[in-house]
């Protein structure tokens, strides 16, 4: 029976406080569903008034991850207190709530597998396939496979096997017997997620490495987060996982793959017969399942390295029979399709698969019906669209579409009727479903826009209650954020460019210097919400222009394409006419206009310093100066791109998205040939260089290398580097020496005022 929420009213209100003062808003009751962003009309500062500390501005989130529990009675987050990582588990009935310190391990996902456990993950993306899991070791396999099946033509014997058939047959017994003995060929048919994770005891507040105990000969890695059942009326997990071994052993497939039931409170577990032991498995290799609520495999994925044909079964009269087969072609880099539930009915399955055509660069999702018909495709890019399961039946409800902000797309109408409400919770705001209750009436909502950096709520529609769970940058002065708005405008070509300018808390908004900041990527975008290098810009009265120019995702596939090629072409124009637009608009003055990026970004600020553009200096953070470099660096850190550029999504179980550093897709942008590497010779501006030592993605010598050919030629140049620090300007240190280095800068060559 549907659960209408129309004329909901929020009653009782309770606070958490994260924020100085939570924030929170009456529910609107309007049917609505569109998500509308609009910045809050407030009066500008006075000029004279001195700026906070760039200090203030670069803290990081207050809350880095956030669950909810299936009965809704609990959320627990991760934050920070005194230099402390700590995970906070809050009961919403009676308000108490349970603090534990964390280590500083790599964190990606939090999860509540009931009221008493919770994982803690990072998930990593690996490949599929045949090969050993140690993905960084070279692996020279036996080709007796291949042998053995070009000795099934007259041809693979040589000149006298026709004339002694019974040699041909001796010979074939023996390949038989080696092939049984020697492992198959290496074969990598898609990508999947490994999970590095621990279970949280929260009545002993002790953890088990999830994997590390759980019986046999061999450690395990959960491929993708286990499915928490109950069997025999006891919380047990359910999933596949890969025995942690890098040989082969008696001709099996080096990385073996079973199906485990886990105790979470031992982390011992034991394998489930899936009707397909190892006899039944000759030749071939089962690695994935979808089980039901009782833990019982119902469908199953497997590869036949003989005939190499990957093959999607359904369990029927006990037996194993294929719905879907596939030629896995090794040279083509053919893609696997990737079980990732159920389908809309919640018997069909659904699967993210290569679109035709696509050379396994373009995904989407189908269904897949138990007579093994395959629909037309569910959406036009699963790399942007998040599948939305029903919390009560599993079953394909709608998808997340990422973009400037979140929208969504329902097939079920209980759960767009609950959405909708969750939108109306902050009008004139974008609204997120950070979480959901298996009662969809209970949920986590992340609400921003305007002038709020973010703020978090617990919700229970059908009880009328909330929860303010508080800011999400709660020491960033809320007098100082500065507004965010979305222009359009159009380039060169008539594409249409859609960008977010943030403007200045001081004096008006007129004939101001402006700094450009495009995003890194491309294959990325600028969304809606608190940006930290953004703001502190705005502080010191620059109006910042942030483009989601040609070749940026999350505005459809007709824009990401237009990137083709684009790398050093219409990308960069993109962002000189948006310059132009704001100038007409007479916002910015267009004689003071400076340009500064992260990667790719800091790729468009040099060559923003060439020739005739419009600014007047340019800055690059850990930026691309030779692309060629930058595509080998990502062609030794991306094992499995030829088969699929993706990546694993860890915000949620059993989906991906496009993996911006796939050198794949990094091609397509470049177009024919790398373009050139950024040379002293052609930049006439001044330049700042921004490196850090330990970026894995562009290596740091790039930036020292031009920074010397600079100084060489008496060019103006500043550099800065930032020890202890990747790619991406994560910690304090590294935001504060960043932002002072580029306001120094900016205050030098294009002053604010």
């Amino acid at each position: 029976m549907r659960r209408r929420l129309s004329g909901l009213t929020i009653g009782t209100t309770l606070s958490l406080c994260l924020a100085a003062t939570p924030v929170w808003a009456q529910t609107n009751t309007s049917e609505t569903t569109q998500v509308i962003v609009k910045a809050a009309a407030r009066p500008h500062l006075n000029e004279e008034v001195a700026p906070p500390p760039i200090s203030d501005f670069i803290v990081p989130p207050r809350v880095e991850q956030i669950a909810l529990s299936p009965d809704g009675s609990r959320f627990a987050f991760i934050t920070r207190k005194a230099g402390l990582r700590l995970l906070t588990v809050y009961n919403v009935d009676d308000g108490s709530n349970q603090v534990i310190r964390l280590s500083e391990d790599p964190l990606s996902a939090l999860t509540f597998l009931d009221n008493d456990f919770i994982v803690l993950s990072d998930t990593r993306t690996a490949s599929r396939s045949t090969c050993p899991s140690g993905l960084d070791k070279a692996f020279k396999a036996a080709q007796s496979v291949d042998d053995y099946r070009s000795a099934l033509t007259d041809g693979g014997f040589g000149s006298g096997a026709k004339e002694n058939p019974g040699a041909k047959l001796d010979w074939m017994i023996a390949m038989m017997i080696s092939t049984a003995l020697s492992p198959p060929p290496c074969r990598s048919y898609g990508v999947r997620a490994h999970e590095a994770a621990a279970i949280v005891d929260l009545r002993t507040r002790q953890s088990i490495s999830l994997g590390a105990r759980m019986g046999g000969d061999y450690d395990q890695m959960p491929l993708g987060l286990p499915k928490p059942v109950m069997m025999d009326g006891k919380l047990t997990l359910v999933g596949p996982f890969l025995e942690l071994r890098d040989k082969s052993i008696a001709g099996q497939v080096a990385q073996r793959v079973y199906l485990w039931k886990v105790d979470p409170q031992t982390g011992r577990g034991r394998i489930i017969d899936d009707k397909g032991g190892d006899l039944d498995r000759e030749g071939s290799y089962v690695d994935d399942w979808l089980t039901d609520d009782k833990g019982q495999p119902q469908v199953r994925a497997q590869y036949t390295y003989i005939s190499e044909t990957f093959a999607i079964e359904t369990l029927q009269d006990g037996k194993w029979k294929p719905l879907l087969t596939r030629k896995i072609d090794a040279k083509a880099h053919t893609f696997a399709p990737f079980l990732v539930g159920r389908g809309r009915d919640g018997q069909s399955l659904l699967l993210l698969d290569a679109a035709p055509g696509s050379d396994g660069k373009r995904f989407h999702y189908v269904e897949l019906s138990l007579d093994g018909k395959v629909s037309e495709p569910l959406n036009e890019d699963a790399t942007r669209d998040r599948p939305v399961f029903h919390p009560q039946t599993g079953a394909l409800a709608g998808f997340a579409h990422d973009g400037e902000v979140t929208t969504y797309t329902f097939f079920d109408a209980d759960l767009a009727d609950y959405y909708s409400h969750a939108v109306d919770t902050a009008p004139g705001q974008a609204v997120r479903v950070a979480a959901m209750a298996s009662d969809p009436a209970k949920m986590i909502l992340f609400a921003q826009g305007g002038d709020d950096p973010g703020s978090w709520a617990y919700y229970d529609f059908l009880k009328g209650k909330r929860v303010d769970i508080g800011s999400h940058y709660p020491d960033v002065p809320p007098q100082w954020v500065a507004s965010q708005r979305t222009v359009r405008y159009a380039a060169a070509d008539g594409l249409t460019i859609s960008a977010l300018v943030t403007l200045p808390r001081q004096g008006e908004v007129k004939k101001r210097a402006l700094v450009v900041l495009p995003h890194d990527g491309p294959l990325a975008h600028v969304g809606r919400g608190y940006d930290w290098l953004a703001q502190v810009l705005a502080s010191r009265g620059y109006v910042v222009l942030q483009p989601n120019y040609r070749g940026s995702d999350g505005y459809g596939a007709a824009l990401r394409e237009a990137g083709k090629g684009q790398w050093a072409g219409k990308s960069l124009s993109d962002l000189a006419d948006g310059v132009t637009y704001l100038a007409a608009q007479g916002l910015i003055d267009p004689k003071r206009v400076c340009i500064a990026g992260e990667g790719y970004g800091g790729y468009a600020a040099l060559k923003g310093a060439q020739g005739q553009t419009p600014y007047r200096c340019a800055a690059s953070i850990n930026g691309i100066i030779d692309p060629a470099d930058y595509l080998k660096t990502a062609r030794s850190n991306a094992p499995a791109d030829a088969i699929a550029s993706l990546k694993a999504d860890p915000a949620a179980p059993r989906a991906f998205v496009a993996d911006a550093l796939s050198p794949a897709l990094i091609e397509t942008q470049f177009g024919q040939t790398p373009p050139p590497v950024i040379g002293a010779a052609d930049i006439s501006k001044p330049v700042l260089l921004i490196a850090s030592p330990n970026d894995a993605v562009v290596p740091s010598g790039q930036s020292r290398a031009l920074r010397d050919a600079l100084q060489r030629a008496g060019k103006p140049v500043a550099f800065v580097e930032l020890p202890d620090n990747g790619h991406e300007l994560q910690t304090q240190a590294s935001r504060l020496s960043a932002a002072q280095a580029l306001i120094d800068f900016l205050a030098k060559h294009n002053p604010a005022k």
